[in-house]
């Protein structure tokens, strides 16, 4: 495939998306209420953010970066992957963030000033719809405060309706709180509290602490309400739903307190306000209980009341990143506005807004905008960006950057990597830059995939299947001894001609020696320690494109050739599927043993095979390889040798973030930002009745891992079972499937899994009792050294004295 480089981009999704968003958002109102010529009522719940409109740029040669273009597409990198974990528009209102971090890439990287960089941030963040999210420059703290309000006005109309003045302040004197007071100690029933301020600056808590000290929201409140929270985005941990493992994110919530009003009485209050106004806590829960309306002359801020984060993005920019937002007892977010009223044409002309509060409250014709925004999908990138091998530039840096935010967010093993994963997505970044074909880019992205040091992290897609080779050689190799030797040759004209036989040990691999392939190709798989490595690198030596390969193999006699092996396609089907040919699915052994290969059953067969075996002294379960994904085999197993109908198989550690991480590194945010950390037990329950009463020995070496690692350790729990063999995988978790661009995926454990005593598991593995390893001499005999071992243990066990006697 040629490099695309004169490709356009597509106008981005969100120019359309937030369109589409908005309009659905207007809420619709109540008929009309004739309230004067200076009022003009529209639904305007919520700010409006003008999408820059999406230039018709043509896709960028691809080419690397220099340094600085690396850095800036790293803090690019960084503020996305704070963002769609944690703003609530990525969350719950589809906000297409993927696909203005594609766009964005092309800008960021050719930014040269910091005019350039302003406005491929905001272009880059006004996707998310939010004002508060913004792009602002040096130091944005207010250089003098607003002074400290001293008095309170209070007007009564004829009509006796109280309107009160509150605005907005960083300190109140007593003297303020004392006229609150006085104002309220009769409250009428109806209301105008004036919160209109001249000027930004003011603190939220001391305006929630004002109102707190003068009782005012239980003076004004004529039914009970809960005052307004904040929730924030709970990201991490995993759970199982409908047979699949899915990302166990949620809203943090921080409810309010319950308010109870002082005097019951019915009342009615409007509340005004501007930009300028902080709007106390109180307040939006007596707006939320419906006994309130809110009429402003402009979008109300809610910046001093959620949580936000300032980070920054290079040449004394920053980007202001929402991380929560308002929540209310009736399930509304944000701050919605009732009414929305023409601006006074002075400062001093407060006439628009206290005239239509006051026709509202001497109509009783309140206008109340629909609370509740709909709740979307996460936005999915469209086709165009998502299915061609070869994607656009951005499309590539995003699914770099999305692997690397699941390393740093989602991997359950985070904290156990050997390579610094910051430092490796750094230098994957002038690689997916410069990618000029669709295997380029995989085998970039299946470099970078090796360093989460994990079996269960599968990079999958066809790309990445051609980059491993979708051809092999007609024989399968496996480490043993120290050395890489043939186990399963195919048996035909071929490798009859050139001598090829299982035993003989390979020297070298496509020209390369063994310990230089073995480097070479370290970075193809991903695995949790050496010797699980080293068995996956084996079995990946077989593969690679069609044509001939140059081997070099040594014979029983320490002879040497060098062979021109061939690679097929036809080879892949033709090989065994399982190892260990010349062993059955199930055998009857002397001294009443009977040898069972959980590899090889399969959801038809599993039943009869057991119960053909009933009768055997002793089970030896196989457990070296995979079981099927629908888990028949394993289920089938564990119910024929439960000996314990209730046990704690494993622990599941959960680890979640509910704050951002500012922290440039994750070795640095493992002890800066602490995980908050969630254990639950993994209890296997069953009945008993029935059960195979007779020895267990289960066989385990580096190829048991996954589902088999699993049920490996709810055997241990369950069952008297004995382990032979050499040390497991390390790799038991669960993983989620996680889409990236390119038509590929990757899974990522999202929970770490324990034994029952909360031990360490992955990357340790199961340690067995006896131990025993397939050598080099098994497979010039044909002969399991492992099994045979397990029948001699076995066989002392049934029949210790009888044996000691022979």
């Amino acid at each position: 495939m040629t490099s695309n480089m004169t490709r356009v981009l597509p106008p981005l999704l969100a120019a359309t998306a937030v369109a589409a968003l908005l309009a659905s958002c207007v809420p619709v109102a109540p008929a009309p209420v004739p309230l004067g010529p200076s009022v003009r009522e529209v639904d305007a719940p919520r700010a409006v953010v003008a999408m820059p409109p999406a230039p018709a740029d043509s896709e960028p040669p691809p080419e690397a970066s220099d340094s600085a273009g690396v850095s800036r597409l790293l803090r690019l990198s960084y503020v996305w992957h704070l963002a769609s974990l944690h703003h609530p528009a990525v969350a719950v209102r589809g906000a297409p963030l993927d696909s203005a971090f594609i766009r964005a890439v092309t800008l960021v990287r050719r930014a040269t000033t910091p005019a350039d960089l302003d406005v491929a941030y905001a272009r880059f963040l006004a996707a998310l719809n939010d004002p508060l999210t913004r792009v602002e420059r040096g130091d944005t703290t207010s250089g003098a405060s607003l002074p400290a309000v001293t008095t309170i006005n209070a007007e009564r109309t004829r009509d006796s309706i109280l309107v009160l003045q509150v605005p907005s302040a960083t300190r109140y004197e007593e003297s303020a709180a004392v006229g609150v007071r006085q104002a309220l100690a009769a409250v009428p029933a109806r209301v105008v509290l004036d919160l209109r301020t001249s000027a930004p600056g003011a603190l939220a808590d001391s305006v929630d602490a004002f109102v707190a000290r003068t009782q005012l929201v239980e003076r004004l409140a004529s039914v009970p309400f809960t005052l307004s929270g904040v929730r924030v985005r709970r990201v991490g941990g995993a759970r199982e739903l409908a047979g699949a493992w899915r990302y166990d994110d949620s809203w943090l919530g921080r409810d309010g307190a319950l308010v109870a009003p002082i005097n019951a009485a019915p009342r009615r209050v409007v509340v005004l306000a501007n930009a300028n106004t902080v709007l106390p806590r109180g307040v939006l829960g007596l707006l939320a209980s419906g006994r309130a309306t809110l009429v402003a002359e402009q979008v109300v801020p809610d910046d001093a009341l959620v949580p936000s984060v300032r980070i920054a993005v290079g040449e004394g920019l920053f980007v202001r990143l929402r991380t929560g937002e308002l929540l209310h007892a009736d399930g509304s977010s944000g701050i919605v506005i009732d009414t929305l009223v023409s601006r006074a044409a002075t400062p001093a002309d407060s006439a628009p807004a206290v005239k239509a509060a006051l026709a509202m409250l001497r109509t009783s014709r309140f206008v109340r905008a629909s609370r509740l925004a709909p709740v979307r999908a996460r936005a999915v990138l469209p086709g165009y960006y998502d299915a061609d091998p070869y994607p656009y530039m951005g499309s590539r840096v995003l699914g770099g950057a999305r692997l690397w935010s699941a390393m740093r967010a989602r991997h359950a093993h985070r904290d156990l990597y050997d390579d610094d994963i910051d430092a490796v997505f750094e230098r994957a970044l002038p690689r997916l830059e410069s990618a000029r074909y669709a295997t380029e880019y995989a085998s970039t992205m299946l470099s970078f995939a090796s360093s989460f040091d994990d079996a269960q992290v599968s990079l999958q897609g066809a790309t990445v299947d051609t980059v491993r080779g979708m051809a092999t050689v007609p024989f399968r190799v496996r480490w043993a001894d120290g050395r890489a030797i043939i186990t399963d040759v195919i048996a035909d004209s071929t490798t009859r001609a050139l001598g090829i036989v299982a035993g003989q040990e390979v020297v070298a691999a496509d020209g390369y020696p063994i310990p230089a392939w073995m480097q070479e190709h370290r970075r193809s798989i991903s695995a949790p320690n050496d010797w699980s490595r080293q068995q996956q690198l084996a079995m990946l030596m077989a593969r690679g494109t069609p044509g001939s390969s140059l081997f070099r193999l040594r014979d029983v006699t320490n002879r040497e050739r060098q062979l021109n092996v061939p690679r097929s396609a036809a080879y892949v089907a033709l090989q065994p599927q399982a190892e260990r040919p010349w062993q059955s699915a199930s055998l009857s052994l002397p001294n009443g043993i009977a040898y069972l290969d959980l590899n090889r059953l399969t959801d038809q067969t599993v039943d009869a095979e057991l119960q053909k075996h009933r009768s055997a002294r002793a089970w030896v379960l196989d457990l070296r390889g995979s079981l099927s994904d629908s888990g028949v085999v394993g289920a089938t197993v564990l119910r024929t040798v439960r000996a314990r109908a209730v046990a704690v198989v494993a622990r599941e550690l959960h680890r979640y973030q509910s704050a951002p991480c500012l922290v440039e590194t994750l070795r640095d945010a493992a002890q800066q930002c602490p995980d908050e950390r969630e254990v639950r037990s993994r209890v296997s329950r069953g009945d008993t009745t029935g059960r195979y009463t007779g020895r267990l020995v289960a066989l385990v070496d580096e190829r048991t891992s996954g589902a088999m690692e699993r049920l490996a350790l709810t055997l241990e729990a369950t069952t008297d079972v004995t382990f032979v063999g050499s040390t497991s995988a390390g790799s038991p978790a669960e993983a989620v499937s996680i889409p990236l661009p390119g038509g590929l995926t990757v899974t990522v454990p999202a929970a770490e899994l324990r034994r029952s005593d909360g031990s360490q598991w992955q990357r340790v593995g199961l340690t067995p009792l006896i131990d025993a390893r397939l050598t080099l001499r098994s497979y010039r005999n044909g002969t399991d050294e492992v099994l045979q071992r397990a029948q001699e243990w076995l066989a002392q066990q049934l029949d210790g004295r009888a044996s000691r006697r022979r």
